[in-house]
């Protein structure tokens, strides 16, 4: 297909206007969304635009729905926000104009995951809601790249606002997986761990409390930590996750001192940890604060209330298991040509589905290899073989039965 047939398509049309909406999930996404919605309820969906206001920034998400009220439907997911550019070194053209060489197709979000988006609008425009059999529902959120905070608020009105209407239980997101399917994926939090120590000259280090050496000790005991939680990885987590099983921290960012010639009054560490299925964070930082507490802070302690060692509550997004022997699943990995034998490496909106009861597999047509670099791509063939592929799981899910 040449450039401009391309370029000339409704799904190139669709996809270059998400593009050109710049939903850094710094920023509002609430133009963007209404842009969605508004193709929605053309398509003959009912559609709820959810708007909320975190951190001063105005959000929005979009719902809609249609077929008959009767359980077996299918929820599709994606995210409209992106990862930031402002400052990324490689970028060769403006991110937020798509465009194609003629084998690939350029700009922020094509993989990750604005065409996405765009091929389930139009897959939706395309078989009308009089014909389905099953309910079909839309979910896109925001602030997916925030540790799914977007997702993890939803849930919490999701069956509330869908109390009469069947709240389908299984949902296809298309997060970028080059159409292979993902029934699993390890979930993710991240939280500081803050040493108050007593300052002083360093000449007398007795008379302070080093809060970096402190820190050292906490470094080690985090790795102490993950042998341990290596050493307790499921079968199942070695074969979703043959690279790495188990749950694992990581020091990600140190700050602390203020001049070579002084002690350092306070230490800071953010961390981060990938938690596999079946391992609860709530344990594992509960355990963690214990050893802390009774070990490297009770010394601590000693010298006055107002030293020690804190950990910050975390933000998590929870690890998603669904199962692999599900009638959708079957069909999915039929209309994919896939099999389904391993884990997603990140985190999606769908560990927090899982909270109220949604199975979700991950599956799009984006490159992961693409998601959240410069000159971010999705290849031509992907471009338009996505849009077939959702249409037939609706047509063949939602409709033929």
């Amino acid at each position: 297909m040449s450039s401009n047939s391309v370029q000339q398509s409704e799904l190139w049309e669709v996809s270059h206007r998400l593009v050109g909406f710049n939903t850094v999930s710094a920023y509002s996404n609430v133009d963007a969304a209404e842009y969605l919605a508004n193709l929605l309820e053309e398509s003959g969906f009912a559609v709820h635009l959810l708007k909320e206001t975190v951190q001063d920034v105005e959000k929005a998400m979009v719902l809609a729905w249609a077929g008959p009220e009767v359980p077996g439907g299918l929820i599709i997911s994606g995210h409209i926000d992106v990862v930031p550019f402002d400052g990324q070194p490689g970028w060769t053209s403006d991110p937020l104009v798509m465009h194609t060489n003629g084998q690939r197709i350029f700009g922020r979000g094509v993989s990750d995951m604005k065409v996405f988006l765009a091929q389930a609008i139009l897959a939706a425009k395309r078989h009308p809601p009089n014909k389905l059999k099953r309910p079909l529902m839309y979910i896109f959120t925001c602030d997916e790249e925030i540790a799914g905070q977007g997702s993890g608020r939803l849930i919490k009105a999701l069956p509330h606002l869908f109390d009469s209407y069947p709240l389908p239980s299984v949902a296809l997101i298309g997060e970028p997986t080059n159409f292979d399917i993902f029934p699993a994926h390890k979930g993710y939090a991240v939280f500081d761990i803050c040493v108050r120590g007593k300052a002083g000259h360093s000449s007398a280090p007795s008379n302070g409390l080093n809060s970096i050496e402190k820190m050292a000790e906490v470094i080690q005991l985090l790795q102490e930590t993950n042998h341990h939680l290596q050493g307790r990885a499921s079968p199942e987590n070695a074969l979703l996750f043959p690279e790495s099983p188990s749950s694992v921290f990581n020091c990600a960012v140190i700050k602390g001192g203020l001049a070579a010639n002084m002690i350092p009054e306070a230490c800071r560490l953010t961390v981060s940890i990938r938690i596999a299925p079946g391992d609860q964070i709530e344990e594992i930082l509960m355990r963690l604060r214990e050893r802390i507490e009774n070990g490297i802070a009770k010394s601590m302690k000693v010298r006055g209330p107002e030293y020690g060692i804190f950990i910050e509550d975390p933000v998590v997004t929870p690890p998603m298991y669904s199962p692999v022997d599900s009638q959708f699943c079957n069909f999915l990995s039929q209309v994919m040509g896939k099999p389904i034998d391993r884990g997603a490496p990140y985190a999606t909106d769908g560990g927090q589905f899982q909270r109220i009861g949604i199975s979700s597999y991950i599956c799009g047509p984006g490159l992961l290899t693409e998601a959240h670099q410069p000159n971010e791509s999705i290849p031509i063939a992907n471009f338009f073989t996505g849009l077939e592929k959702i249409e037939q799981v609706i047509y063949e899910w939602c409709i033929l039965l």
